[in-house]
């Protein structure tokens, strides 16, 4: 049977003796997979597409072939695959193992399955049109097919069985329908012993290449190869300066093609030139030398001339040693224009170069002369220096100072940077020099002086800059200040600092400290005036005051205390009245008194009994009243005949006493006295009584008047001389030291 054509889509028509054996043997199948559940694969798979193993049209293998050309082994051994759903739906036989490819070009191909088993193919496009089918070729049990490519097109194609249970191993053989066609575009590029070459492959089935060279008319011979994929090479190992003729071949399975037309060309060496001057830096008014290098790349040594052109000049130069110089040229300053040439040989290239020889101009050095130390405030310096070219130097002066022409004027504190400058000419450089001086800041000092201070006074601080700049002061301790003006705040030292931080063009002063002892103020106590006092005057109020308004005590001595700031007579005599103040930590103490006279009273008392005559002796109260008696010394009260003692009283600051007594019981019939003795105000005994008869019924029959025995008569008084004794307790608790000192002083 012969191929089917390409546009034919129906299968070929089976054998008469096939068709009961094949449907007996689909009906079998149908029923094995209906007793597993399973249906047999009908068409195009449904859901994701499987992996790439070749048991479906949609998941091909890659072709195992990097060329359209050679066999490989295939098998469908496992695969049981039915036909497609349909004429134009793949696949077409069963059990095929699927192969897919990409045209490398337009052109046929022949493909070739063999078997031990009854084999199929069948060709589709990728996208599912049928290209053709074949069960028989080239004897039965292969089968072969002439496929038409299109460049770039993929196909697909199935190793099959005519029948559903046939499966085995195999080859396919793929072979190009044709010889190559010759290449095109064949383009020759020379090197050093080399020649690359580049071509646009036919549209033909290449296994490969080969490259044929005829070395100045001579015969052809083989010279390189290249892969099938590649559309270049390069051919090595020629002789520079000869001509070659280059044919390209390509070749497959069938045999070599059509050669592309010969290209001739020379392989060469490469050239190259450097360029370089000796010195490498070049200075106007210095001669110097200009050499171009030239090297080929096959180590050859390049002779010949080459040629400058340096600005306007044009010089020829024999290469000695591969070396063209030019020795002694000596060039203005600017940037000159330099290119050399060699023209090319038959076995070289030529070489080119060109650039600038730039000529600088001549250096020259300025020097600066040193300049002194630098203050400000300092008076105008010269400065001056010198150039190695002999001009005229011009200086600046910045930061610290000015220079007007060879004037260094000091403006500030800092870094004053002098320079000195040499203009230059179109043939020498300008330069310049500098010389950084740091001027020092103006010293400065500071005055200062501080006032005597006693606590809580104020007083001015002089103080003063040399420089006249305000000068910032500080205390600490026992002062304080305000505005200039130092206030003592406590009492010890007061320490005083004077700084002045100095400006930009100003030293800091160094810091003065002065310290002074700050003193307790001083204070004034007055008493108001006093006069002269009679003893026995009630208390008379003291006035007493401190001049800064402390408390002040008051003490009296002599013939009086003071008590409660009330002046008390105790005696006759001087009474000194003392007003203290006694400071505190801030305060001197001060003291003022001042002297009276206490003029004494006579002495007196009065003995009385309560009761009448023809009253009861026994339990009568009986009242003593005494004047003019030593304060603090006591007063006893003592009836007689038999000596009974019936009170003992202390004498009040104000010289008087008093108490009332009660009679004993058991007074005999008959006088008695009733007797109150004491010390007078001089110090002398003084004592008063007052008679009385008892009946024998115990009862008074007589009270008579009291005499006074003492060297002066005690008067008698039958008056009630009460003294206020609750008023002056307290007043003689306070006495009793003063009393005693004032009785050893009378004696």
């Amino acid at each position: 049977m012969r191929p089917t054509p390409p546009h034919h889509a129906s299968p070929p028509r089976p054998r008469a003796a096939r068709p009961h054996a094949r449907r007996a043997l689909t009906t079998l199948l149908a029923a094995a997979f209906l007793l597993v559940g399973l249906t047999p694969a009908q068409g195009e798979p449904v859901g994701d597409a499987p992996t790439a193993d070749g048991s479906s049209f949609s998941s091909p293998l890659p072709l195992p072939l990097d060329v359209l050309d050679g066999t490989f082994a295939v098998s469908n051994v496992g695969l049981t695959t039915g036909t497609g759903s349909g004429p134009t739906t793949p696949p077409k036989y069963h059990n095929g193992r699927w192969y897919e490819f990409v045209a490398p070009a337009t052109t046929s191909v022949v493909i070739t399955l063999n078997s031990a088993f009854d084999n199929a193919l069948e060709v589709w496009t990728a996208d599912g049109g049928l290209v053709g089918v074949n069960d028989d070729g080239a004897g039965y049990p292969n089968a072969r097919l002439t496929v038409h490519l299109t460049a770039g097109t993929a196909y697909r194609f199935a190793f099959a069985a005519v029948s559903p249970g046939r499966t085995g191993a195999g080859t396919v053989t793929i072979r190009p329908a044709a010889v190559p066609s010759a290449p095109t575009d064949v383009v020759v590029t020379p090197a050093d012993r080399q020649l690359d070459v580049n071509w646009t492959a036919p549209q033909s089935i290449v296994a490969g290449w080969d490259v044929y060279c005829a070395a100045s008319g001579g015969a052809a011979a083989p010279c390189g190869t290249a892969g099938a994929a590649s559309t270049s090479t390069t051919i090595t190992g020629l002789t520079n300066g000869t001509t070659y003729d280059l044919t390209i071949v390509g070749r497959n399975s069938l045999g070599a093609g059509q050669g592309s037309t010969p290209v001739s060309a020379t392989p060469r060496a490469t050239t190259d030139v450097t360029l370089a001057t000796d010195p490498v830096s070049l200075v106007s008014g210095e001669p110097f030398d200009v050499a171009a290098t030239f090297t080929r790349s096959d180590g050859v040594p390049v002779t010949g001339t080459a040629t400058f052109s340096i600005g306007d000049a044009t010089y020829g130069v024999t290469i000695e040693d591969g070396t063209a110089r030019i020795v002694g040229l000596e060039m203005p300053a600017g940037a000159w224009p330099v290119s050399v040439n060699l023209p090319a040989a038959d076995d070289r290239t030529a070489a080119t170069t060109s650039g600038s020889l730039v000529v600088d101009r001549a250096a020259q050095t300025v020097t600066l002369d040193p300049i002194g130390s630098l203050t400000y405030g300092d008076a105008p310096v010269t400065v001056a220096g010198t150039a190695t070219s002999g001009g005229a130097l011009t200086f600046t002066g910045t930061g610290a100072c000015t220079v007007d022409g060879t004037t260094l004027t000091v403006v500030a504190a800092g870094d004053c940077t002098v320079t000195a400058a040499q203009a230059g000419t179109t043939e020498i450089h300008p330069a310049t020099a500098d010389r950084t001086v740091t001027v020092a800041q103006a010293p400065q000092s500071i005055s200062l002086e501080l006032p005597a201070l006693v606590y809580d006074e104020t007083a001015p601080v002089v103080v003063s800059s040399s420089l006249d700049l305000p000068v910032d002061l500080t205390a600490s301790g026992a002062c304080v200040l305000t505005d200039g003006d130092l206030t003592a705040t406590d009492v010890g030292p007061c320490t005083v600092t004077a700084t002045q931080a100095g400006t930009d063009d100003v030293a800091a002063a160094t810091p003065v400290t002065l310290t002074t002892e700050v003193g307790r103020r001083p204070q004034e106590v007055t008493i108001a005036p006093i006069a002269d006092l009679l003893f026995s005057v009630g208390p008379v109020a003291l006035t007493a005051s401190s001049s800064l308004g402390l408390p002040v005590t008051l003490v009296g001595e002599g013939a009086c205390v003071v008590v409660d700031g009330a002046l008390h007579t105790i005696a006759s005599g001087e009474c000194t009245i003392t007003a203290e103040q006694a400071g505190d930590a801030y305060t001197l103490p001060a003291v003022a008194s001042t002297t009276i006279r206490v003029v004494g009273t006579g002495t007196s008392a009065s003995l009385q009994l309560d009761a009448g005559l023809g009253a009861p002796a026994a339990g009568a109260s009986a009242t003593v009243r005494a004047v003019g008696m030593l304060p603090g010394s006591e007063l006893v009260v003592t009836v007689y005949s038999t000596p009974r003692e019936l009170a003992r009283v202390t004498v009040g600051a104000d010289g008087t006493a008093g108490a009332t007594v009660v009679l004993p019981a058991g007074l005999e019939a008959g006088d008695h006295r009733l007797v109150a003795a004491g010390v007078g105000l001089d110090g002398a005994a003084a004592s008063a009584e007052l008679g009385f008869a008892v009946d024998a019924s115990g009862r008074l029959v007589r009270i008579g008047d009291s005499v006074l025995v003492r060297a002066a008569a005690l008067a008698v008084t039958g008056t009630d001389g009460t003294l206020p004794v609750a008023t002056l307790a307290v007043v003689w608790l306070l006495l009793g030291a003063a009393l005693v000192a004032w009785r050893r002083r009378v004696a």
